[in-house]
């Protein structure tokens, strides 16, 4: 008998949740959505880039909130121009792979429009084209921008330049990287001049944040009363005031009490989590 086999045997399987517990914890494993006026603005200013087929760039912090108001907005705007048995695609969402080359930019835009993907990358780029036209695309969202390799930007630009699809573009990545990448290029420089930032959440923002979270996305059956005294300092500290990261943080502990029987957050619980996320944090800082 193998060591594995020997720890499997000696601890035994699993006990499975309840059926009520389950049906919590897969609510709290979907990524939430929620009206946040920062949000809202966001998306009021993507709106006026998609109207005036302009270009921008999207930028802040790692895990800031970036990428959620991206997908809401493509979902939302979609939703609003899909018509009964029409084909269209009004915004196209992508996220770019590490060291992202031509040919694997194309296959991007062309797997969300149901496009085949063989071919050289010239095929690629003429049939991009014609599925960008046909499905009536008005907006191409390219989020993690960065990892885009500098001769990449050509076909981003003949994308954009292409008079007949009249398309906005908008470049999505942390603001460092990405702003490191664009003034490479000249060219690039000079057609992504507008620019929008996701800035960190100030103290009162951030205690806001965490009570909308605590009531509209936790839904535990007591209060955990996140945003007061020592637990408030404590996430705030290990979240750096990001959403993405209180979010992460947030929903792990809501699961983890549910797994043991609580009814709520408390400071050990979630001090266990942020201790599991620390090694990745403090990494993150060096």
């Amino acid at each position: 008998m193998t060591n594995t086999q020997t720890v499997a045997n000696q601890f035994g399987g699993f006990e499975p949740p309840s059926a009520e517990i389950q049906a919590e914890i897969d609510r709290l494993s979907r990524q939430p959505y929620l009206e946040l006026n920062r949000v809202k603005n966001c998306h009021g200013w993507m709106y006026e880039l998609l109207m005036s087929k302009s270009t921008g760039l999207l930028v802040g912090a790692s895990r800031s909130g970036k990428t959620v108001t991206c997908k809401s907005f493509a979902e939302r705007y979609n939703k609003f121009k899909l018509g009964k048995g029409k084909r269209i695609k009004p915004v196209v969402y992508i996220q770019i792979p590490v060291s992202c080359g031509s040919r694997d930019f194309f296959i991007k835009i062309l797997k969300v429009l149901n496009k085949p993907t063989n071919g050289s990358v010239s095929d690629l780029r003429e049939r991009t084209l014609d599925a960008v036209a046909i499905h009536q695309v008005e907006m191409l969202i390219v989020d993690e921008a960065n990892h885009l390799e500098q001769k990449t930007f050509s076909d981003l630009r003949h994308v954009y330049d292409e008079d007949e699809l009249n398309l906005a573009v908008l470049l999505v990545g942390t603001t460092h990287r990405l702003q490191a990448v664009v003034k490479r290029d000249e060219q690039v420089v000079n057609r992504f001049l507008e620019e929008y930032e996701f800035d960190r959440l100030d103290d009162n923002e951030f205690k806001q944040m965490v009570g909308i979270w605590e009531r509209d996305v936790l839904r535990l059956p007591q209060p955990s009363n996140l945003a007061k005294g020592k637990t408030f300092t404590t996430l705030k500290t290990a979240t750096n005031k990001l959403i993405g990261r209180l979010d992460m943080i947030l929903r792990k502990a809501a699961i983890r009490s549910l797994l043991q029987g609580h009814k709520k957050v408390d400071l050990d619980i979630l001090q266990q989590v942020m201790s599991s996320t620390k090694w990745s944090y403090e990494r993150k800082k060096k």
